[in-house]
């Protein structure tokens, strides 16, 4: 731990996140104060601490003896014990009155210099902070489960914070060694909540629809790459946690519609892995168990770019409002919910128009406002700012745009994708689009920032074949085998020993020459009209 103005603390609450934050504080050599209600609570929450850092001492991820750090916590049912101490950290149960009952009592105790902090999911900072006589040095710091495990914090500013209480609050979290973000304004679920209620109620609206959970969840581990299914996250979270979080952010302003559904299970405690059973049946298990997830061609049938896309547009809100910037918004759910890239980099690759019509169709289909694209993402397809395939959107790109030969050649950031450009023909093979594709695969050989080439056709096939104004002009046998050797064999022998990845992606005819060259790519990805 770096010298810093903050060098005690306490945590007030030792449940699941409180005894937590306490132990994540104690690893990084701070003495913490761990005050509950009662003995028997706060020995339970030792006895889980142990029992957590026993699991990291035997994976090598800390360097100090358990008793070493045990040995900084300090249990106790007095809040005056508490007097002395720099930094508090309130984490009990998620209701506005307790915790104002908390910080109403601390804040007759602990000396005036402190710094208070809050790790509410829900509650406005500002609403917390206005029950003590210190609101500008009243904060958010609102941590991830487990904390031992997710570094992150989110760190929201209440409507009087101080710049120094912020300075003091950033300069603990990089003590911690957490990754964080500062949420310059106080709304309704900050940041990370806000983003996963949109990601969470329209995966639970597909379900209503007659999807399957396994599906979902399945396209969005095997399809997006995400460490969980959404269905599976919110039994691990709790059912009942989800559904209060919900409704409190709704009751404060936050745009939404609770499934009927949820409130259902809510109401019949089916809550997860804590009862048992929540989407998933957990009865058959002794301990934790996940459920068996397994790819099938039916996630195929799922669009999860749904669920990106109503996270993007509450990120776009976000942005646009000056609560986050976009490196935060990305920061936040890479971080702390291990998606492979952000929400805004994904609407990069998918294109802000693509996700603009998303969000229209839905509109359409429902007529709710929370479909509504921000105007955010409106101004951006105004403005062409489409993502990796115009060069720019939320982000800049590596994008380059050249005709070759009969073909276009479009250098999209990571991978190139090739056209064959003569729709007019249904995209026939004449020579100058045989040699088009071979100067455009050699191109995107040679760029060392392309992993991979998709080729396709423009308009409404992939390749109809060899063009027959081109196959007349050859009268004799000598002609075909010039031609071959000029045109055919060097493109051939180019596709064959292509170093990176060659995907086509085929729609509409593919005929004659046009099913050579899915013969000879890596993959070929087919519509449902190929």
């Amino acid at each position: 731990m770096e010298e810093g103005h903050t060098k005690k603390i306490a945590v007030v609450g030792a449940g699941t996140m409180g005894h937590g934050i306490a132990e994540v504080c104690a690893i990084n050599g701070y003495d913490v104060i761990l005050i509950d209600l009662s003995d028997e609570i706060l020995r339970s929450a030792i006895e889980r601490i142990r029992w957590s850092l026993e699991g990291l001492a035997g994976r090598g991820l800390i360097k100090e003896s358990i008793d070493v750090i045990l040995g900084r916590i300090r249990t106790t049912t007095s809040y005056e014990d508490a007097k002395d101490v720099d930094l508090v950290i309130e984490a009990v149960v998620e209701k506005a009155e307790v915790k104002k009952d908390v910080f109403r009592r601390l804040d007759a105790i602990v000396r005036t210099d402190a710094v208070f902090t809050t790790n509410t999911s829900t509650i406005p900072i500002s609403e917390l902070a206005s029950a003590t006589s210190r609101p500008h040095k009243f904060a958010g710091l609102h941590f991830i489960n487990p904390p031992v495990l997710i570094h992150f914090v989110e760190v929201i500013r209440g409507d009087k914070t101080s710049d120094e209480c912020l300075e003091l609050i950033i300069e603990f979290v990089k003590n911690i060694r957490f990754k964080y973000v500062v949420l310059k304004k106080d709304v309704p679920g900050f940041l990370i909540n806000r983003l996963n209620a949109r990601h969470w109620i329209e995966a639970i609206r597909m379900f209503e629809e007659g999807f399957d959970i396994k599906d979902l969840d399945a396209a969005q581990r095997f399809r997006l790459g995400f460490p969980m299914g959404v269905f599976e996250l919110l039994d691990f979270v709790g059912i009942d946690v989800a559904y209060f979080a919900f409704n409190e952010m709704i009751k404060r302003g936050f745009n939404a519609r609770i499934s009927e559904n949820l409130k259902k299970m809510y109401e019949e405690k089916r809550w997860g892995i804590k009862t048992g059973i929540g989407f998933y049946d957990y009865s058959k298990f002794k301990v934790y168990g996940r459920p068996v997830i397994l790819p099938s061609d039916k996630i195929y049938r799922v669009n999860p770019y749904r669920m990106i896309a109503a996270v993007v547009n509450e990120a776009a809100w976000l942005v646009r409002n000056d609560i986050v910037t976009k490196d935060e918004v990305e920061l936040a759910m890479t971080a702390a919910m291990q998606w492979p890239m952000g929400p805004l980099t994904w609407a990069d690759r998918i294109g802000v128009d693509n996700v603009v019509s998303i969000l229209n169709r839905r509109f359409e289909e429902t007529g709710w406002d929370e479909y509504k694209p921000d105007p955010l993402l409106e101004s951006m397809v105004n403005e062409g700012k489409l993502g990796i395939k115009t060069g720019e959107g939320f982000f800049k790109w590596n994008y380059e745009r050249h005709k070759v030969g009969a073909t276009i050649y479009e250098k999209r950031h990571d991978h190139a994708i090739i056209t064959i450009d003569r729709p007019d023909k249904l995209n026939a093979l004449n020579e100058a689009v045989w040699e088009g594709l071979r100067k455009a695969l050699e191109k995107a050989e040679e760029d060392p920032d392309v992993r991979a080439v998709i080729l396709t056709g423009s308009g409404r096939a992939f390749c109809a074949g060899d063009d027959i104004a081109m196959m007349s002009k050859w009268k004799t046998i000598i002609d075909v085998r010039e031609w071959a050797e000029k045109y055919a064999a060097p493109l051939i022998e180019k596709m064959v020993e292509l170093k990176k990845p060659l995907i086509t992606l085929v729609n509409g005819l593919a005929f004659g020459g046009g099913l050579e060259l899915n013969i000879l790519a890596d993959i070929v990805v087919a519509s449902d009209d190929a």
